[in-house]
């Protein structure tokens, strides 16, 4: 049954989404919230952080990016689904505006990941560095892998604002270019991100890159063999 069919007949189903979205910034907030907690508790204090060291931007750009990968991988995972047989399970629409709603948040926090390092004094990086590839000068290919991701990820989750004009044949076309950035984010994340030296987010980003992995080859067995 066609994604746009099964939208239009749930005239409530907008509303839905957008509850469930709220529900899940809600818990990535208390999940924020916990963390920081913890971190008061068990680390150094918030503010001796800010005010012992002027690394607070890269801190929050570290922060940010976390959360991007996270939403971007939520948003992977559900334009799996729909794409499987898998998806029967599910709510079509909802998962459907999952998929669009959480790739659009994901943009914007990779954007601010990025874009908070323009603060901060010690990289002294320029707007040009920041969306153009290639332009830092210490792990030039694992950012400039992460650049290029974020820019088929902004292609991708906007594209659903251009699908009317290009026709679904084209569309779906155009979205296969998700899989392509979430390689390179997944290659960015190990080859920069200072945090996936941490077992917690190494498992996480081990995990969450095997799921995607599994559910990728489901996908394509489904499409030659006759699986339940």
């Amino acid at each position: 049954m066609h994604i746009n069919h099964l939208i239009d007949s749930h005239p409530n189903s907008k509303l839905k989404t957008i509850a469930t979205v709220l529900w899940v910034i809600l818990i990535l907030s208390i999940g924020i919230l916990g963390g920081s907690y913890a971190l008061l508790i068990w680390g150094e204090t918030a503010s001796q952080l800010l005010t012992a060291t002027d690394k607070h931007f890269w801190y929050l750009s570290r922060a940010s990016g976390v959360i991007a990968y996270t939403l971007f991988w939520l948003a992977v995972i559900f334009g799996l689904l729909l794409s499987t047989r898998l998806g029967k399970h599910f709510n079509a629409a909802r998962v459907f505006a999952l998929h669009q709603y959480l790739s659009l948040i994901a943009v914007g926090f990779a954007a601010f990941h990025a874009g908070i390092l323009l603060a901060d004094n010690y990289l002294n990086l320029n707007l040009w560095q920041i969306l153009l590839p290639f332009g830092f000068q210490t792990d030039r290919v694992g950012v400039a892998l992460g650049q290029l991701g974020f820019w088929l990820l902004f292609i991708c989750a906007f594209s659903f604002y251009i699908k009317k004009y290009i026709g679904q044949s084209a569309w779906r076309w155009l979205h296969f270019l998700t899989f392509m950035a979430y390689m390179f984010i997944s290659i960015h994340v190990f080859m920069v991100g200072s945090d996936s030296r941490a077992l917690p987010l190494l498992l996480f980003y081990a995990g969450s890159q095997t799921l995607v992995f599994l559910l990728m080859s489901y996908r394509l067995l489904a499409m030659n063999y006759p699986l339940p």
